[in-house]
């Protein structure tokens, strides 16, 4: 026996250098392979079907190319490497794939010549390959060093001399034929190892290169200053949630309005601080993890502007559940309990679809949002359409605000104020009700947007303010006499004579002063002006009644309410429909202590609900609006609802 041996190691020695040609040939083959795939490799058990393709492939055609070995008593080919290698980098998967190709070139150029022993023997090394796989799987690859490679070399070994023993003990194959594979195995020892070796140190090398290559993808996506994605990284997920399916995404775009004053308080670096502590109050929102399943994401889309993606829901979506409003509600508090220098930062929304009808690609979203929030100086404004279409429906609500300072007869309708208790009507608030040349209702909010941007504003709420007077004249001659307010911008109130000019017209129409309250939103900031202190004073002295609408939804400071005598004060919806939670419950109190302080009165606005209610006049605020009682209706239904009303309390009498 030793004698048969030492002459099949003579003989197979001669083959060696067969071995060695297969192995440069193999590592050629796997270097290009590397070379050609763009997969990241960080784990070993990524690329798990190439590398079983791969080594597959490999195994037969080396096996085709030494067919002609076929009639030794041992083939002088590397199928035993490649069956351990596909296991070992590419599991059950890869090691399957190269199993099914070994034994297939086996067949086909081999014939079914000792078919028991070369199955048992491919077998087992496959196997061992798709063990060592699952030890190893989740390692990283630039981990792996001497003692990994001499461990997968020693499964190796072990797999060759277990499967040598079985094909002996089962007698297989006849003692010569298995002292020539013995011997070939052997020699092959020293070529698995040189071969895992550089399989290893060539994955270590193609990982360390994409990890350089995706670090720099990944500085090239990322803003330096702020730590967030940026717009390249912005343009590139949209592109794939637009490919994905044609399902409709919401984009949310914050920018700060008072820019320049904070630059001139904090300079210029401040913005990165505090896009990073925004985008972390995104992403704690509930309410935009309710709209998807997926997790979105904040992204820088400029050195002055925040983006955040909401996955699956629309424009239109979001508007008619108030999503936004809530939104911006929560993240004006949080940064009021933040304090410091963000308590007075003011924020623009701009709320657009990602999917519109013009709209072919993700580049186009982002010009057209940017065109369309610098052209907007609203607190939050919805786009529904493409910049272009967009553009299209400003210019027609243009033409409709003319028509309306032309003939002043902006389209109004009168909310109702009731006080909470009785439920009686105490007044109404003219609110602004109009429709589209299609027939569709518009926004107020973007209405005064386009009317500001068209310059356009001031004209417009002279207009709202003669419309209501004469509204109001019409009511007296009705037996209706319940005053009526109006809202105007901080910017009428610094128009010289403009609290002349008012009067004039109350007299004319014969309206007594007491009957007309001047609404003032809290969010336009009522600056310091000696025009601004001289019409307040005629007005306030002459009887018109003072309101301070939406406060807490702007400045929320009291120096608009320290320095003008107002009589009323009005919380902003959204504090209302948050008013369960103990915070904003606290923070209405506080209102309502502070307009007690100064003289005035609290109103609530936005009651939908009779939990609300019963909160409201718990904590005892004494008069609300809301569509609980009413939603806003034209000046003669008002005039009919307060006449069933006193029909009513004449009946209970």
């Amino acid at each position: 026996m030793q004698e048969i041996f030492v002459a099949a190691w003579q003989a197979e020695l001669a083959n060696y250098p067969l071995l060695i040609l297969q192995a440069a040939a193999l590592l050629g083959i796997l270097s290009v392979t590397l070379l050609l795939s763009r997969t990241p490799t960080d784990r070993v058990e990524s690329r798990t079907l190439l590398y079983g393709s791969v080594f597959g492939i490999t195994s037969f055609a080396l096996i085709a190319l030494a067919s002609q070995f076929f009639n030794l008593p041992s083939k002088p080919y590397l199928s035993s490497d490649l069956l351990f290698l596909g296991g070992l980098l590419g599991g059950w998967k890869g090691g399957a794939i190269t199993l099914a190709s070994t034994i297939s070139a086996r067949l086909i150029f081999g014939g079914f010549n000792q078919v028991e022993a070369f199955l048992l023997d491919m077998s087992i090394t496959a196997a061992g390959g798709i063990f060592a796989h699952s030890v190893y799987r989740k390692k990283l690859i630039k981990q792996f060093g001497w003692r990994e490679v001499l461990k997968i070399w020693s499964a190796r070994l072990a797999c060759s001399i277990f499967s040598s023993s079985a094909i002996f003990a089962l007698k297989l194959v006849p003692p010569r034929v298995s002292a020539h594979v013995t011997a070939l195995q052997v020699f092959g020892f020293s070529t698995s190892l040189l071969i895992l070796v550089c399989v290893v140190a060539l994955l270590r090398a193609d990982a360390q290169i994409r990890d350089s290559y995706f670090q720099r993808m990944q500085m090239y996506r990322t803003d330096l200053l702020s730590g967030l994605p940026n717009r390249r990284a912005l343009s590139e997920y949209l592109e794939a949630i637009l490919k994905r399916d044609r399902s409709q995404h919401v984009l949310l775009t914050f920018e700060i309005g008072n820019l320049k004053e904070m630059v001139r308080i904090l300079g210029h670096d401040w913005t990165d601080k505090f896009w990073g502590h925004l985008a972390r109050q995104l992403m704690e929102q509930e309410s935009l993890k309710l709209t998807s399943n997926e997790k979105s994401k904040c992204f820088q889309l400029s050195d002055l502007a925040l983006a955040f993606v909401v996955k699956e829901t629309s424009v239109s979506q979001i508007e008619n559940c108030q999503l936004v409003p809530r939104l911006y509600a929560d993240i004006m508090e949080d940064l009021q309990v933040t304090g410091g220098h963000y308590s007075n930062v003011q924020l623009r929304c701009g709320v657009t679809n990602v999917r519109t009808a013009d709209d072919a690609n993700a580049s186009s979203v982002l010009r057209n949002i940017s065109l369309a929030l610098q052209s907007s100086n609203q607190q939050i404004r919805y786009f529904h359409d493409s910049f272009s279409a967009q553009a299209d429906k400003d210019a027609k609500v243009h033409e409709l605000i003319i028509g309306w300072i032309r003939n002043v007869n902006p389209p109004m309708n009168y909310q109702p104020k009731f006080n909470l208790e009785t439920r009686a009507i105490c007044g109404a608030e003219a609110l602004l009700r109009a429709q589209s040349s299609e027939g569709l209702p518009l926004s107020p909010l973007y209405v005064l947007d386009v009317a500001t941007r068209y310059q356009l504003l001031l004209k417009l709420e002279w207009c709202t303010v003669e419309m209501v007077i004469r509204e109001i004249a019409h009511c007296m001659t009705k037996g209706f006499h319940t005053p009526l307010s109006v809202n105007i911008s901080a910017a009428s109130i610094t128009v010289p004579d403009f609290g002349d000019r008012i009067l004039d017209r109350l007299n004319r129409y014969r309206v007594p002063f007491e009957m007309l309250s001047i609404e003032i939103t809290e969010s336009g900031h009522v600056p310091d002006l000696n025009t601004v202190k001289e019409n307040i004073q005629k007005l306030n002295s002459a009887g018109v009644g003072l309101s301070l609408d939406d406060f807490g939804a702007g400045y929320s400071t009291l120096t608009t309410l320290a320095k003008i005598p107002f009589n009323e004060v009005k919380i902003d919806y959204a504090m209302v429909s948050m008013i369960e939670q103990p915070r904003m419950n606290k923070a209405i109190g506080l209102a309502l202590e502070s307009a007690t302080r100064y003289g005035a009165t609290l109103v609530a606005e936005g009651v939908e609900t009779e939990t609300q209610l019963d909160i409201l006049v718990k904590m005892g605020i004494k008069f609300g609006q809301g569509y609980l009682f009413s939603k806003a209706v034209p000046i003669n239904d008002l005039i009919e609802l307060s006449r069933q009303e006193k029909m009513c309390d004449s009946m209970c009498q």
